[in-house]
């Protein structure tokens, strides 16, 4: 009987001894693989960050613009920026900023490599990562993270996205510029959907109605039409 007991012992030892050692080399298993894949990870960036100088790509990518002319331009609608103080009625002038949205060519951006140079949002950034997320381009990690955010846009193009979410926009100029008597305006400040219209006659009547906040023009949501070199229609959404 104390045979049985002992060899029964004996067994339940073992069975234990073994258990113990399959999980501890199941344990082993898994922080070996563990170690593989940071050593992988740890080289795949080394390698990122230790490219020849001569093997990194040098485009330099920028928005594409209008080729707006501040002192002579072309006919055209643009977005601008002015107070009411930037009106000359007495030589019939207003003077006005111009901001135009930072739209990129799709075949540029689809070529944009590490070590390129992205002009967006008002600076020159330099290319050290890349992240495609549903078609939208993720720089540097994103402006969230110091980088840039490209949208895809339509006809073959990208927008830069800015912090709030509302399409980036840079200054690209300023002019002043005759007012047409043909000059007709449009303002959905106070009620976007009943704008307030006036005419060149009108002109003063209207401005001397504006005050406070409603003085000041956005680009986000003014625009200027030109025609002739001159100012043929102002128009604010809200």
């Amino acid at each position: 009987m104390k045979k049985k007991a002992i060899i029964l012992i004996t067994l339940i030892f073992a069975m234990t001894l073994t258990a113990c050692f399959s999980e501890n080399a199941k344990e082993e298993e898994i922080d070996g693989a563990l170690k593989v894949l940071n050593k992988a990870e740890a080289a795949e960036e080394e390698a990122v960050q230790n490219i020849p100088e001569e093997d990194l790509h040098n485009t330099y990518i920028e928005p594409k613009t209008m080729g707006y002319d501040s002192a002579s331009p072309e006919d055209c609608t643009v977005n601008v920026s002015f107070t009411v103080k930037d009106f000359n009625l007495e030589e019939g002038k207003i003077s006005f900023s111009v901001y135009e949205e930072e739209i990129y060519d799709a075949v540029e951006v689809s070529l944009m490599q590490i070590g390129d140079t992205l002009n967006i949002n008002g600076r020159e950034l330099v290319v050290e990562s890349i992240q495609d997320v549903n078609g939208d381009l993720k720089v540097n990690g994103g402006i969230e993270e110091g980088g840039a955010e490209l949208l895809a846009g339509s006809g073959g193009t990208y927008r830069a996205r800015s912090l709030e979410d509302a399409p980036a926009y840079l200054e690209t100029g300023r002019s002043t510029l005759p007012l047409s008597e043909a000059l007709t305006i449009s303002d959905g400040y106070k009620d976007a959907s009943s704008p307030k219209t006036a005419t060149f006659e009108e002109l003063e009547d209207y401005l001397d109605g504006l005050d406070g906040a409603s003085d000041s023009f956005n680009y986000l949501t003014t625009t200027i039409q030109v025609a002739g070199g001159k100012v043929i229609n102002i128009t604010r959404r809200g």
